[in-house]
């Protein structure tokens, strides 16, 4: 092999950074007895460490697991583009050993790298559902890649019990892993922060019974970090100080390396009559990485909020550290302009809806604040001492004052959260717009148009598509752009009473923001289109055609065709540029691509059941 050459995934240096720096729970307390127990012929020890579900009586970061060996391991596809990002060799996807690796069929181990399942605990749809964990997932090691510095984590979901699996089955149904395989990657081409997928294979001859017996799949994906808000909430229920800060120093060291360094914190908030707020002068590192945390994940809200992304399930196991859309369960994009709409059938409250996505990841990030609250609350000169390290504070004052400070920097990440989102919403809305920069007051047109899209059903992404198009001179008068058919009858052609007035209101709302948008784009020089055509997909994965291929799929892996599904994670990973598309299946991707106003195919929403 080329010594510039990529390496294949058997030839490529792996670690496990993970598991060298966080201690495991005790009933397999080494990778040498994890390695005994795999290595002997106890299949009931096996079973019972391995593989069954329970609590953890003392506190550990992970547990030792292994995949679960199925009927059949069937490899179907992987990722150009991933095993780029990996720095893997593209041929060797015909390689036995890597189906082998990314199916689940076998695994790597060594002195310093074993399979393990993380814990981790979670607040789910507000209440505390105590202790989660990798319940189907089996993180396998670490690849660097040296030409971009990052480092990731591979893993496998789908791939069978731990002892985290609660009263699940440890499997992943085809129908869930062609989804989140495939949306993956699609936030990754929108350049949105996502976990990656790297391949997809098939359990042929293994079922899990959801509403009726579907047939499994296995995802291997990856990510720089794993680690979500739930493993934090896991220590903080095991009231494990030691055990908190571990992780703690674990994110700064390996995850979180080149932290900002804020001089002066511009986000104080300073309120006289709140006599549990301080004013901060000094900060720790510990301060500093939750101020990352928050920036991280407003950064990504805003561009979900600006994309029309929904995650469905925004619960504080979901949520990552390093603001990675992650755990894809009953997402969906926005057909239609509707803020009050959730993708997940189960959200009866509307808790996740698009509207509130921002606010539920800010509630998520106050319940880190609050795990945090010792390391928060401790500041400068408390952090280092041994005396805190080992005991925490003692008295009333110290903690009344250690409250007060983790108090005042939840409230200052409250409004650095909402000053970081509105930050990258406002440019990237601009930029979808054509706008070159943001500028103060922009924030006007978007609300305009957006009131305008509650009211006329148009394809939320369609639109800019068609706007961008529009010819400068014509964004006074055409007003087709902006509606779907049906409104655009009704708007044409009142019938009664309603319709007339819809007229009446839309006319005003249109001749509002055109004039606005229009004037605003007299004041540069560059055309719109050189700027929104690099942030306009020309298509995004939909329900109805995730439907398309998982039918497909599912009546033609046997026969090796996986047609659909790479026509599919082509377009997805590439929604900028069609070049990339292929030259197969046009007419496929004629109707893949075209306006859709079906209402049996349109906002529709899933369950949590993948």
């Amino acid at each position: 092999m080329d010594n510039m050459s990529p390496p294949t995934l058997k030839l490529a240096q792996k670690t496990s950074s993970f598991i060298a720096h966080l201690t495991p729970e005790p009933l397999i307390p080494s990778i040498s007895k994890a390695i005994e127990l795999f290595e002997s012929d106890d299949n009931g020890s096996k079973i019972v460490l391995f593989h069954t579900p329970r609590q953890l009586s003392k506190s550990g970061a992970y547990q030792f697991s292994v995949p679960t060996k199925r009927k059949e391991h069937q490899y179907l596809i992987s990722s150009p583009i991933s095993l780029k990002d990996l720095n893997l060799d593209q041929s060797q996807v015909r390689d036995q050993y890597y189906q082998d690796i990314v199916s689940g069929k076998e695994f790597y181990y060594d002195d310093k790298i074993f399979p393990y399942a993380q814990a981790y605990a979670g607040f789910q749809f507000g209440h505390f559902a105590g202790q989660l964990g990798d319940g189907r997932v089996h993180n396998l090691f670490q690849l660097n890649n040296p030409e971009t510095g990052k480092t990731y984590e591979l893993q496998l979901k789908g791939s069978g019990k731990t002892a985290f699996s609660r009263f699940a089955d440890g499997k992943a149904v085809l129908r869930s892993s062609v989804r989140e395989f495939i949306v993956s990657e699609a936030l990754n081409g929108l350049r949105i922060p996502s976990i990656r997928s790297l391949s997809l294979s098939i359990l042929p001859g293994t079922y899990a019974q959801r509403n009726s017996a579907e047939t499994c799949a296995v995802i291997s994906r990856f990510a720089e970090s794993w680690i979500r808000i739930g493993s934090f909430d896991y220590y903080r229920m095991r009231q494990d100080r030691i055990g908190l800060r571990a992780l703690s120093d674990y994110v700064l060291n390996n995850v979180l390396t080149e932290l900002p360094i804020f001089k002066k914190n511009q986000y104080q908030v300073i309120d006289p009559e709140d006599d549990d707020l301080i004013e901060i002068e000094d900060s720790t590192r510990y301060d500093q990485m939750y101020r990352a945390i928050v920036r991280l994940n407003a950064r990504t809200v805003a561009y979900w909020q600006v994309y029309g992304f929904i995650n469905g399930v925004l619960n504080t196991d979901n949520t990552s550290i390093i603001g990675l859309s992650l755990d894809f369960g009953p997402f969906n994009f926005l057909d239609k302009f509707d803020p009050n709409f959730s993708s997940n059938s189960e959200d009866e409250l509307l808790r996740y809806s698009y509207e509130n996505q921002p606010s539920a990841i800010w509630w998520n990030l106050t319940r880190l604040g609050e795990s945090l609250i010792e390391l928060l609350g401790a500041g400068p000169d408390l952090i280092d001492d041994e005396k805190f390290i080992k005991n925490g504070v003692a008295g009333e004052v110290e903690k009344e004052k250690l409250i007060k400070r983790a108090n005042s920097i939840i409230r200052n990440a409250g409004k650095e959260y909402k000053s970081i989102f509105f930050q990258h919403y406002n440019e990237l809305f601009g930029k979808r717009l054509g706008l070159k920069e943001y500028k103060k007051g922009d924030e006007i047109i978007y609300e305009k148009l957006l009131s305008i899209l509650t009211k006329t059903e148009k394809d939320y992404n369609k639109f800019f598509l068609d706007l961008q198009n529009q010819d400068l001179s014509k964004i006074l008068t055409n007003y087709e752009i902006f509606m779907s058919p049906e409104i655009f009858q009704r708007f044409s052609n009142p019938e009664d009473k309603i319709d007339k007035e819809l007229q009446t209101e839309l006319t005003s709302s249109f001749k509002e923001f055109s004039e606005l948008y229009h004037a605003r784009l007299l004041e540069q020089s560059i055309s719109p289109f050189e700027i929104s055509s690099h942030y306009n997909p020309l298509f995004l994965p939909r329900s109805w055609i995730f439907e398309d291929v998982i039918q497909h799929t599912s009546d033609n892996y046997k026969e090796g065709d996986t047609s659909y599904l790479s026509k599919l994670l082509k377009m997805s990973s590439n929604p900028y540029d069609p070049t990339k598309w292929g030259d197969e299946l046009k007419d496929l991707e004629l109707k893949w691509l075209g306006e859709t106003y079906d209402i049996g195919k349109v906002m529709q929403q899933c369950s949590c059941s993948s």
